[in-house]
C-alpha cells in the first residue's frame, strides 16, 4: 500500500531569487497559476521579483508573502498536472503550512480558491510590514537551540517586558522568541546563561507571532470575517488541514477564520502539528520513538512533501525526527521525483 501523502507548505525565509522560474517555463499548469495571479494590478510585480529579484525587494514582507504563496501554488499545480488522469498519485491525506504556508495548505485542501488566497496573503504581508515600521517599536526574533520548552517558558517569564514571547516551537530543541528588540536581546543573554547551546538573532524586519503584531491581527480578523464565510468557503473533511495555532484539525469555517486570525500573534506549534498529522494518518508515533514491534505492525509511515520554495521545512522535520520520510517539490525535478516514487509504490 502506498504511503499516505501529507503536503506541507513553507513560510517566510524560504524565498530565493529564481524561485518558480523552472516551474513557469516547463509546466503549463504552473504558468497558468502565475499568469492569473498577475491579472491583479497589486500583484503584477510578483513574477519579476520571484524570477529575477532584486533580493532586497523580494525579501520585504509585503512582497515575499504573496511571492512564496504564488510559487507554492505553482508547485502544487505542476504536481497535479504531472499526475494527469491518475490524481491518486498526488492527492494528499492532509495538509499543513508553517505560518504563511497555512494559506497555501487551505488552498491545496480545496477550502479556498487561488484568487482569494492571494488576496488574503497580500493584505497579511502589507499589514505585517506596516506594523513593523517606525514609529512602532523595533522588533526582533532569536532562535534558541539546546533548551527544553519548559526552560524557555521560564526564561520568558523572567523578563518583565511582556512584549516578548515564544513565536515558534519548531522541534524539541529549537524555539524562536519574538518581540521588542531590547527584550529579545535580553532573552538571548538569559538563554546562554541558562545553558542554551546556541542563540542566533534572525535577519527579519519584524517581530512575527508576537504581541507587536496585534494591530495586524485585528485588521486580518476583520478581513477574514468578510472573506471566510460559508458563502465563499467550504472546509472539506479530507484532505483536512491542521492549524498552527491549535495543532488540530480545522473542522469548519468558524475554525478556519479563528485559527488564521490567531496565528498572527500566537506561536507556530510546528512540532505538535507534525505529531498530530502522524497520529491522524494512523501511524502510532514518531519513527524514532517506536519499538521494533510497533514498526513491524505499521510498515508505512506517511510521506511529508514540502510543496514550495526551499527546503526549510525539510530541515525542521529532520530536527523533529531524522527518520521521518520527507521530500520537497520546488521545481520540475521535484515534481518528477514525487510522481515516479508514487508510481513505483503501486
Amino acid at each position: 500500500m502506498p504511503q499516505k501523502l501529507i503536503f506541507i507548505f513553507p513560510g517566510q525565509a524560504s524565498q530565493y531569487v529564481g524561485m518558480g522560474l523552472d516551474l513557469y517555463e516547463d509546466s503549463a499548469a504552473a504558468r497558468s497559476v502565475m499568469d492569473k495571479i498577475t491579472r491583479s494590478d497589486e500583484l503584477k510585480h510578483i513574477p519579476e521579483l520571484c524570477f529575477y529579484g532584486p533580493e532586497d525587494l523580494l525579501t520585504r514582507t509585503d512582497n515575499v508573502q504573496p511571492a512564496i504563496t504564488a510559487v507554492s501554488l505553482m508547485a502544487l499545480a505542476a504536481v497535479r498536472e504531472a499526475a494527469g488522469n491518475d490524481p491518486g498519485l498526488a492527492t494528499p491525506f492532509a495538509c499543513a503550512g508553517h505560518s504563511l504556508g497555512e494559506y497555501a495548505a487551505h488552498t491545496a485542501a480545496g477550502n479556498i480558491l487561488n484568487e482569494l488566497t492571494m488576496k488574503l496573503v497580500r493584505f497579511r504581508g502589507k499589514w505585517m510590514n506596516e506594523v513593523s515600521q517606525p514609529p512602532n517599536p523595533p522588533g526582533a526574533m532569536v532562535a534558541i537551540m539546546g533548551m527544553k520548552l519548559e526552560a524557555v517558558e521560564n526564561l520568558v517569564g523572567q523578563i518583565k517586558d511582556k512584549n516578548v514571547g515564544i513565536a515558534n516551537i519548531n522541534s524539541p530543541g529549537q524555539f524562536i522568541l519574538s518581540g521588542e528588540k531590547d527584550a529579545v536581546e535580553k532573552a538571548s543573554e538569559l538563554a546562554m546563561k541558562a545553558g542554551a547551546k546556541r542563540c542566533v538573532m534572525l535577519n527579519v524586519s519584524g517581530a512575527w507571532h508576537s504581541p507587536l503584531m496585534n494591530s495586524a491581527r485585528e485588521m486580518m480578523g476583520k478581513l477574514l470575517s468578510d472573506e471566510i464565510t460559508t458563502e465563499k468557503v467550504n472546509v472539506a473533511e479530507k484532505p483536512f488541514v491542521v492549524a498552527n495555532a491549535t495543532a488540530d484539525i480545522v473542522r469548519n469555517v468558524t475554525d478556519m477564520r479563528k485559527t488564521l486570525t490567531d496565528q498572527i500573534t500566537s506561536p507556530v506549534k510546528w512540532e505538535a502539528c507534525v505529531r498530530r498529522l502522524i497520529e491522524l494518518s494512523g501511524y502510532p508515533g514518531l519513527p524514532s520513538e517506536l519499538t521494533e514491534e510497533e514498526k513491524n505492525k505499521h510498515t508505512h509511515a506517511p510521506l511529508f512533501v514540502e510543496v514550495g520554495p526551499g527546503k526549510v521545512l525539510k530541515g525542521l522535520m529532520k530536527g523533529i525526527d531524522r527518520k521521518l520520510d520527507v521530500m520537497n517539490v520546488e521545481d520540475m525535478d521535484g515534481v518528477r521525483e514525487l510522481i515516479e516514487l508514487r508510481k513505483d509504490e503501486r
